[in-house]
């Protein structure tokens, strides 16, 4: 539990110790990690979002983008509810799951 953790913390560090305005660590702490989960440590509704491990190899920048936006104009059984976000939050989420392989 301790080692999938300290990856995750690695994973969210790279970003946070970036250029992006955007504290990508809190915001995923925040709005994400509740339903998912990276490596294994995720929120108590972990089962319901699932894991996003590898989604960057699965999705493109593109459908990211339209299914943060409106997560039903993607996956019509969506359970995910639409997050509000400013255009740098979604930058900033959008190459942080990019990354996610």
């Amino acid at each position: 539990m301790k080692l999938r953790l300290g990856v995750v913390t690695v994973l969210l560090t790279t970003w946070v110790g970036s250029a992006w305005a955007v504290d990508v660590q809190e915001f995923y702490k925040k709005k994400c990690e509740l339903c998912h989960s990276i490596a294994g440590v995720g929120g108590k509704k972990q089962e319901k979002g699932g894991p996003l491990d590898g989604v960057g190899s699965k999705r493109d920048e593109a459908w990211l983008r339209a299914y943060l936006a409106d997560p039903k104009s993607k996956i019509d059984d969506s359970k995910m509810p639409k997050i509000k976000m400013s255009p740098e939050q979604t930058d900033a989420i959008v190459v942080f799951m990019l990354e996610l392989k």
